[in-house]
């Protein structure tokens, strides 16, 4: 798991969403690379970089009106409190279940980039959009990693 096969090669068309995509995919790297010792602070970094990633899409959801917001929304819920287990696993010493919680989260983020994070970032380059590109942009350069 050295990469995110798949999704790293996909360009959203969004600086903002590519470059978070391209820190999250460093992070899950670093899980993937992490020793025993230092697999529980770099599974905790990943939580903290998906926290606040999913938190900025969410807003840009809101603030742009996307119509699949609330499926997006939950999906980021439930891999959040799966994070949360897993950063207890780790902190018990768990580390095998750890170690397989990012191999189905890798899964998982490949398939979400996909289905879930191309249709937002459409939505987000459509001047059609509920909201002025002007501001989509400014309330994404604000909020984006």
């Amino acid at each position: 798991m050295a990469v995110l096969d798949r999704s790293d090669a996909i360009s959203l068309g969004l600086p903002f969403m590519d470059r978070a995509r391209a820190h999250f995919a460093r992070l899950m790297a670093r899980v993937d690379e992490a020793g025993s010792a230092a697999l529980p602070a770099a599974w905790r970094d990943l939580l903290a970089c998906a926290a606040e990633h999913f938190a900025c899409e969410d807003i840009w959801m809101r603030a742009s009106g996307f119509a699949s917001r609330k499926d997006h929304a939950a999906q980021h819920r439930v891999v959040l409190e799966v994070m949360r287990e897993g950063a207890v696993h780790a902190a018990e010493g768990r580390l095998t279940q750890v170690r397989e919680m990012a191999r189905q989260l890798k899964d998982w983020y490949e398939t979400h980039v996909r289905t879930m994070d191309a249709p937002l970032a459409r939505h987000l380059r459509n001047p059609r959009s509920d909201e002025p590109r002007a501001r989509r942009q400014e309330v994404a350069g604000r909020r984006g990693p």
